[in-house]
């Protein structure tokens, strides 16, 4: 069977290479699509391969089972390591507005990762890669916190808060949050985020040599 470009596309599309990579697209906007209405464990490979209008061995033949796909078809490029790096002023806002705009860009993605997390194991992870929380927690210990197992715990408490934000704006669908603008939500949030991190965090604490 051709790859889905040569159907999907009026513009000729000359290479193996291109026809390739815009299947791919189109198996991964439909996985998202799928993944987010059904979560994890109802999406078939055949109904994403529906959505996407091609034949389900095609899916197969570009991710090679359903978890591939899934991964695939989840992944934000979200790097909170990056984030906790910065200056220590504005690490509180940095952090919610990285994940937010984030997920933004990509709700579906966002909503899928979330709607199956609670149903396979697998997603959780997922879940909790997105917030990255040990880099958080490990940022907190650089800057000074004397108690690493604190440390650590404010730092996954944060990411237990956006993660809950997150499941309220993009699977809950609440509507306030839903419909808040990025700004408004790192307002809102910032105190709390502020009074978990360790205070050394956000008023630059340089660790002794």
């Amino acid at each position: 069977m051709s790859e889905l470009g040569d159907v999907m596309s009026d513009t000729p599309i000359n290479t193996r290479a291109q026809r390739r990579a815009r299947t791919r697209s189109a198996i991964l906007d439909a996985a998202r699509q799928e993944f987010s209405k059904s979560g994890y464990q109802k999406a078939t490979i055949r109904a994403v391969a529906e959505r996407a209008g091609c034949d389900p061995s095609l899916v197969m033949q570009h991710f090679g089972s359903k978890q591939e796909l899934f991964r695939a078809a989840v992944h934000l490029n979200l790097d909170m390591a990056a984030v906790a790096a910065g200056p220590a002023e504005g690490l509180s806002e940095r952090m919610i507005r990285a994940v937010l705009e984030a997920m933004d860009e990509q709700p579906e993605a966002t909503a899928s990762t979330f709607r199956s997390m609670l149903t396979h194991d697998e997603s959780a992870e997922e879940a909790l890669k997105l917030f990255n929380v040990t880099a958080i927690a490990q940022h907190s210990r650089v800057s000074g916190a004397s108690d690493g197992e604190s440390s650590e715990l404010r730092g996954q408490l944060v990411g237990a808060l956006t993660l809950g934000v997150a499941i309220t704006r993009y699977v809950l669908k609440a509507p306030a949050v839903e419909h808040a603008s990025v700004d408004d939500l790192v307002a809102h949030l910032r105190p709390a985020v502020e009074a978990l991190l360790p205070e050394s965090a956000l008023k630059g604490h340089q660790k002794a040599d």
